[in-house]
C-alpha cells in the first residue's frame, strides 16, 4: 500500500438510493482491507442521506450531471428527460473542467457518473464503475429515445476509459458485451446487517417496501386497506404509511426496512436491485411490483422470474386484490420460490471482490 493513506473520491448520480447502498458496501469492504483509506463523496440531491448511510466521508455538494425524471406513475417522463439532456455536452465539458481544477484523489469510484471516468483518465489515476446497469443502456431502452446519439457516444467514450467496470449478476447482457472493461462480480451486499426483531407472532409476516422517495405511498395505503381484517397475516410497513389496522405493524421511519428482512416470510416491493440483492442474500421470497415503462424494473422482474427466485404482482392486483391474491399465491407458487431461495448458490461477496481489485491498483 502507498506510504500515505489512499484517498478515493466517490461520485454518485443524483437518482435513487440503491446506488448509495452499493457504494457503502464497497467503502466498508475497502476499510476492512485498508483501514487508513480516506473517502470524499460527491453528490447533490441525496447528499444528506448518503452521509448518514456512509459515515466518516468528506462531503462535496455538487450536482454530478446525471439524473432523470419520472411521472407520478413512476414511468419515465420523456419530455423532461429530453430537456435535461438537451445541453448535456456543453454541461459535461464544463463539469469536467471544473472538476479537474480541484481534483486530488488517488482513485475514483462511481455508479456511472460518466465524466468522473474522464477526469480520472486525464489525471492518470485508476477509475472504477460499480453499478447493475448503465445510463446509456437505460436511456436507449426508452421510446422514443430521449437522448441524442452524440450524448450516448460521449457516455460510451468516457466509460470506456474506466480502469474496470464491476457489475453483479442479472446485469443486462448488452452491457457486459458492449464494455470490454466490464467484469461480473458476486452480489454486492453490506458486510454486516443490523438484524432487528419483530414482536413474536404465528401469523405469516409480509414486509411491504416502498421506494426511498415514497413513490408508492398511495398504492401501499390502498393495499393495506384491502387486507384490513385479513386473518393469519401480519403486514410490516414504514411508519410514514400511518394506519391503526390491527394486522399492520409500523417500522420507525429512521430505521432501515432491510434490517427486518430476515424476520419476514415474504417481501413485497418495487423491483429495485438493492431490494432484490438483499432478499437473495437473506434467502427471503420476493413478490415484485413493476413500474410502467421503466426498463430497469422490467429487466429485474424478467431476470428474477427466469431463475425462479421471485414472482410478479401487477399494481392493480396489489392495490385492490391482495386479500385474494396472497392465499392463492401461498398455496401454489410461494413454496417453490421459498425452496429455490433456500437452495440457490449465488455468492454475495461482490463488495470484497471489488475492494481487493481496487486496492491492488493503489499498491
Amino acid at each position: 500500500m502507498k506510504s500515505r493513506a489512499p484517498h478515493i473520491k466517490v461520485y454518485l448520480s443524483d437518482e435513487g438510493y440503491g446506488h448509495i447502498v452499493r457504494q457503502r458496501a464497497v467503502i466498508e469492504a475497502i476499510r476492512r482491507q485498508c483501514p487508513t483509506a480516506r473517502f470524499t463523496l460527491q453528490t447533490h440531491r441525496h447528499l444528506e442521506v448518503a452521509q448518514r448511510m456512509i459515515p466518516d466521508v468528506t462531503p462535496v455538494n455538487r450536482f454530478n450531471n446525471i439524473t432523470w425524471h419520472k411521472q407520478t406513475s413512476g414511468s419515465p417522463d420523456l419530455g423532461n428527460i429530453r430537456v435535461q439532456f438537451n445541453h448535456y455536452l456543453e454541461d459535461s465539458n464544463a463539469w469536467i473542467e471544473r472538476e479537474l481544477a480541484d481534483f486530488e484523489a488517488d482513485a475514483v469510484i462511481s455508479d456511472f457518473v460518466y465524466e468522473a471516468f474522464e477526469v480520472a483518465h486525464r489525471k492518470g489515476v485508476p477509475a472504477f464503475g460499480v453499478a447493475h446497469f448503465t445510463w446509456d443502456w437505460f436511456f436507449s431502452k426508452l421510446y422514443p429515445p430521449p437522448l441524442k446519439t452524440d450524448v450516448l457516444e460521449q457516455f460510451f467514450d468516457h466509460a470506456g476509459k474506466a480502469t474496470r467496470l464491476f457489475f453483479p449478476p442479472f446485469t443486462p447482457e448488452e452491457i457486459l458485451m458492449h464494455y470490454t472493461n466490464a467484469e461480473e462480480v458476486p452480489l454486492i451486499l453490506r458486510g454486516s446487517i443490523d438484524h432487528k426483531k419483530v414482536w413474536p407472532t404465528q401469523d405469516f409476516k409480509v414486509m411491504i417496501v416502498d421506494s426511498g422517495s415514497g413513490l408508492l405511498s398511495n398504492s401501499v395505503k390502498r393495499a393495506l386497506k384491502n387486507v384490513e381484517g385479513m386473518e393469519g397475516f401480519r403486514f410490516y410497513v414504514n411508519a410514514r404509511h400511518a394506519t391503526s389496522q390491527s394486522n399492520v405493524e409500523l417500522i420507525p421511519q429512521n430505521e432501515l426496512l432491510v434490517d427486518y428482512f430476515a424476520e419476514m416470510d415474504l417481501i413485497i416491493g418495487r423491483a429495485g436491485f438493492n431490494t432484490i440483492s438483499e432478499c437473495i442474500g437473506l434467502r427471503r421470497p420476493l413478490l415484485l411490483l413493476g413500474e410502467a415503462a421503466n426498463p430497469e424494473m422490467l429487466e429485474n422482474i424478467m431476470n428474477l422470474k427466469k431463475v425462479q427466485l421471485g414472482s410478479f404482482i401487477s399494481m392493480d392486483t396489489f392495490e385492490s386484490e391482495l386479500n385474494t391474491f396472497l392465499p392463492d399465491f401461498l398455496a401454489h407458487e410461494y413454496p417453490y420460490i421459498r425452496e429455490r431461495m433456500a437452495q440457490h448458490t449465488l455468492r454475495t461477496t461482490g463488495a470484497d471482490t471489488i475492494a481487493s481489485a481496487i486496492l491492488k491498483h493503489l499498491t
